[in-house]
């Protein structure tokens, strides 16, 4: 028997409504609008946008590591529930991995908008440029994307629907279909292990190097150190954790309650304090090692002229440092403190901090860059403001990320079948 889905209503005087064909028609009306954005790109090419050759990466690369990043879920949960065998994290595992395929699906719809030319994204998959970061970390979202796509598949053959519609009914080849992805799903949910297995290297590699593009910018002596492809990684577990923490709250405790017992939402909030907490630790040490130990006349100047257009050292201290510290004690102490709306604004920091840390690696390396000339390197200051196109094609992509799982919140069983008898 499948578990009691109880759907969030808006209390209307006396009416009790159902937002969510409200909610469905308001992202609908977003991805169309951001369609047309969509349109304007391929025809017309980036020139519509305000990116430049001096400010290549902006909103929209933002948006994309972000994703990335907070799909970091995933390949934690692959690792504890199909390597470490630890199952009551089984059912919060299928949404780490849902979130991890929202994340990284998109990123690349993004990136699809973002390159050049967008119609020559297979590029990288036929001619390989293995010296190249960048290329490094295509490779790697397209398998890991892929890896993700198989660990999904199980999990959406799940619902009853599938197995039992008008199609599979009145057609016998939508019958054989069927059957044949039941019978896939089967064989992939039996190379679990394995696909996890791959799905943390692929991540660890991609995660990771991601921190190490920012070493050939030549904003690179504010931001880059050895430690950055570190922090990369302790900021995808802290903010996706913190990200399936949030929504697990949502989908088990308010729409399914009783399908995951509270002991699992606290050992999430454990799992992304701990992150958060080691996470700042470096951010701090950083800051030292590049503005007390040593003294660096253009990293002085890039800092000067970021805080002129931006609060950008208050960006530091207030949302990377002190919040994030504050809120990994109280996630760490989760099973003391045990107020689930505290908890719930304390998770909104690391994934804010996430998003946050990326978009000041973009903006810091580019809008105050320095020079490349080798004898006299001077900083400059760029301009960058995205145009209506930008803002469209940003709306639409996380329209259809809100969308995707706004559908699998309200329609994915998320439980295993031998389960399910047990589930009232």
């Amino acid at each position: 028997m499948q578990a009691i889905v109880h759907y969030p209503k808006v209390r209307i005087g006396k009416l009790s409504v159902d937002i969510f064909p409200y909610w469905i028609a308001f992202l609908l009306g977003l991805i169309a609008f951001g369609l047309v954005g969509a349109y304007v790109v391929l025809t017309e090419g980036l020139y519509v946008t305000g990116l430049s050759n001096k400010v290549p990466w902006a909103l929209w690369i933002t948006i994309d590591l972000s994703a990335i990043a907070l799909g970091g879920s995933a390949f934690v949960f692959g690792v504890i529930v199909h390597l470490l065998g630890l199952k009551r994290y089984e059912v919060v595992g299928k949404l780490a991995i849902l979130l991890g395929f929202l994340g990284y699906s998109t990123a690349g719809m993004v990136l699809l908008f973002d390159l050049g030319q967008p119609f020559r994204f297979w590029h990288p998959v036929v001619y390989w440029q293995p010296h190249s970061l960048l290329w490094e970390i295509t490779m790697c979202v397209v398998l890991y994307l892929t890896v993700l796509m198989a660990e999904l598949l199980p999990i959406v053959m799940e619902h009853p629907g599938i197995s039992d519609n008008f199609l599979t009914r009145r057609f016998a080849v939508f019958c054989k279909i069927r059957t044949a992805l039941i019978w896939l799903a089967h064989k992939l949910h039996s190379f679990s292990p394995v696909l996890a297995v791959i799905g943390l290297t692929l991540s660890l590699l991609h995660q990771a190097s991601l921190g190490a593009t920012y070493s050939v910018l030549s904003g690179r002596g504010l931001w880059f150190n050895q430690s950055a492809p570190v922090q990369f990684v302790l900021s995808a577990v802290a903010g996706g954790v913190a990200l399936l923490f949030f929504l697990s709250i949502v989908v088990f405790r308010i729409m399914r309650p009783g399908l995951v017992k509270d002991d699992v939402f606290y050992d999430l909030a454990r799992i992304s304090g701990a992150a958060t907490l080691l996470l700042t630790y470096l951010r701090v040490w950083d800051w030292a090692v590049t503005n007390y130990y040593s003294f660096d006349r253009e990293i002085a100047l890039q800092t000067q002229l970021l805080d002129t257009i931006a609060p950008y050292s208050l960006t530091f201290w207030l949302g990377q440092a002190l919040l994030p510290a504050v809120a990994g004690g109280f996630l760490l102490a989760a099973g003391r403190v045990r107020n689930f709306r505290f908890l719930l604004v304390m998770a909104a920091i690391p994934i804010f901090n996430a998003i946050l840390m990326r978009w000041n690696y973009n903006f810091s390396g580019l809008i105050a860059s320095i020079t490349y000339d080798p004898f006299t390197p001077t900083v400059v200051l760029n301009s960058y403001t995205p145009t209506w196109v930008e803002f469209a094609i940003a709306g639409m992509v996380l329209s259809y990320w809100l969308l995707m799982f706004s559908l699998a919140a309200r329609y994915l069983p998320f439980q295993s079948p031998e389960k399910e008898h047990s589930v009232h």
